[in-house]
């Protein structure tokens, strides 16, 4: 399994956003609850939020943000993803 950061831009239309977040969260929810998604919310200064996520590789991570409502509703103005090597935290215990 690989670990990825996805940063996620949001779009102009806060309006349509908060329309969809509810189906965005119970989607992360899902997603959580199967050990997909590791840790995941909004910055601070609501700008977009950071997601990471375990997955066998890209391609299945690729399936899993296309899925997102928050893809799918097109509210968002930039994903961008990275893999990590993750080599030390209290979370790898």
């Amino acid at each position: 399994m690989a670990t990825f950061v996805v940063e996620l831009v949001y779009g102009d239309d806060e309006e349509r956003r908060l329309a969809v977040r509810p189906a965005h969260r119970e989607y992360s929810k899902q997603l959580a609850d199967r050990g997909i998604l590791l840790a995941g919310g909004p910055y601070a200064d609501g700008a977009g939020a950071q997601i990471i996520y375990e997955a066998a590789d890209a391609e299945e991570l690729r399936g899993y943000l296309d899925a997102d409502p928050y893809a799918k509703e097109g509210v968002l103005a930039s994903t961008t993803v990275r893999e990590w090597n993750t080599v030390t935290g209290a979370w790898l215990s």
